[in-house]
């Protein structure tokens, strides 16, 4: 009998030995051998989040886990997006999941003419979806608060890589843009833009004509540049970019303008700058950063003409002659039409 005690309590000993290495291994040993990125939506329970940790690999036993979890008191579930590094262990993870720590992500939007098109590109990037991010972007009670309509709204919006959490709000982020504006019109560029004769409006309305005239960075402050001489010997700016606007505004957002014809600058509309003289009343577009600081820091020169250049490079022949103007832009006419481009 003696024996048989011993013999059992020898075998419970070795069970329990091997339970516990067992059960040891399974919470304290390394998860993966590579970083793992999870997103946990709002309002998940227990089992949808195991669900996801497991379709990483990240549960080894799905009994032990619930169990540990269990122990844990790990019942509140925080949404968000988390960052698993290589050989990180399930004790340390749920630690994590529980206390929400998340891993904030670089956001970035550029080349948004409206808001609609800035909601779309969040909405890739953010929990929230684009009809969430554009509701809040048009609320008037936003509106009323900070003094912006749906139009003027475009300039808040500073393209740029930010820093934010993946479950950000549509309010966080109009909040967090409303700050970002404050800090980009720093008491310097204020000087500047004054130096100018301009407010940060004004600004923000050129910089998206500068914007949508040119896309490379080295030409945007000559173009600037020539806009400015434009509005201070006051002709009318000219920019067909402000046409392909209006045409826009008129017709739909979703048309296609590739080029511009001799009717379309007759559109009695306050953005075409053919028709009035003046910066037009709100941005075009989103203007982006290096279209802000061209403008800020144009180019001088005595520029007062503009053309692509008819090699389609995206640059553009700049005169102060009349004469040579009407040349470059008749070989750029040409180069349209040998293309087939009509409208």
């Amino acid at each position: 009998m003696r024996k048989l005690i011993i013999r059992s309590t020898v075998f419970i000993g070795i069970v329990a030995f091997v339970m516990s290495s067992y059960l040891y291994k399974q919470i304290f040993s390394p998860l993966s051998q590579e970083d793992t990125i999870i997103l946990i939506p709002t309002n998940s329970n227990f089992e949808q989040v195991k669900d996801t940790l497991q379709n990483y690999g990240l549960v080894k036993n799905e009994f032990v886990f619930d169990l540990f979890c269990e122990k844990k008191n790990y019942k509140k579930m925080r949404p968000g997006r988390y960052l698993i590094p290589a050989e990180m262990d399930a004790n340390t993870m749920v630690n994590m999941l529980r206390l929400g720590e998340q891993k904030p992500l670089s956001i970035i939007f550029n080349n948004a003419s409206t808001i609609a098109d800035l909601a779309g590109k969040l909405a890739t990037q953010i929990e929230a979806d684009s009809i969430a991010l554009y509701n809040a972007f048009t609320d008037s009670m936003f509106y009323s608060t900070y003094g912006y309509d749906q139009a003027s709204m475009r300039k808040l919006f500073i393209p740029n890589t930010y820093e934010v959490y993946w479950t950000v709000t549509p309010v966080e982020f109009l909040e967090r843009m409303q700050k970002e504006y404050k800090r980009f019109w720093s008491e310097d560029r204020l000087k500047k833009a004054t130096k100018l004769g301009l407010n940060p409006h004004e600004v923000s309305v050129l910089a998206s004509i500068v914007q949508k005239e040119s896309a490379k960075a080295d030409e945007q402050p000559v173009v600037a540049g020539l806009y400015l001489n434009r509005l201070n010997q006051g002709m009318k700016l000219q920019s067909d970019p402000t046409v392909i606007y209006s045409i826009k505004e008129r017709d739909g957002f979703d048309a296609v303008i590739k080029r511009v014809l001799k009717k379309d600058l007759k559109i009695d509309s306050p953005y075409n700058t053919y028709y009035y003289k003046g910066l037009p009343p709100n941005p075009i577009c989103i203007p982006e950063m290096s279209a802000l600081v061209a403008v800020l820091n144009s180019k001088k020169h005595d520029y007062i003409y503009m053309c692509a250049k008819e090699d389609f490079s995206g640059y553009h022949n700049f005169t102060k002659s009349w004469s040579v103007h009407k040349r470059n832009a008749k070989r750029f006419q040409n180069a349209l039409s040998a293309k087939g481009v009509m409208r």
